[in-house]
């Protein structure tokens, strides 16, 4: 048991809803982002961020160096990879491999949500809270040795 006779703490649990929205306006109009598993509460080498994407809006066409994980959880999309369809209605899985062109859209009636996994340097967010994480870290390192 840790601290409090608790095994796990606020950190380790929640509703999606209440994680603190990050800023994606640059991905489509009205998404709204929040990244559930990231370096800021443990996760270091990926990122699973919920992304809700409004009714008729998609994410323009875009390619990654790493491979790309959605999960449906809700509503109904489909990603274009480089041409081909692939529905997603909730319930449903697509992996994007590296290198391919793609783009998401929300082509059913209301909110398409999805849980995508990418690795942390694929998430401004993630790769920003990491690299200030990490200067901090080797800032506390270095004034220890300055005794």
């Amino acid at each position: 048991m840790s601290e409090g006779g608790t095994v796990m703490s606020k950190a380790n649990w929640g509703r999606l809803e209440d994680i603190e929205t990050l800023d994606a306006s640059a991905l489509a109009p009205g998404v709204v982002k929040r990244n559930v598993f990231w370096t800021k509460n443990g996760w270091d080498d990926y990122c699973a961020r919920y992304f809700i994407l409004p009714e008729g809006e998609s994410i323009p066409e875009h390619s990654h160096d790493w491979d790309h994980f959605l999960i449906s959880i809700g509503g109904h999309g489909e990603v274009d990879a480089e041409g081909d369809h692939y529905d997603l209605p909730q319930g449903s899985w697509a992996r994007v491999p590296r290198g391919v062109r793609h783009i998401f859209r929300n082509i059913g009636d209301g909110d398409f949500s999805f849980i995508c996994i990418v690795p942390t340097h694929g998430d401004p967010h993630a790769k920003k809270f990491q690299m200030r994480a990490e200067r901090k870290n080797k800032k506390g390192n270095s004034s220890e040795g300055a005794e």
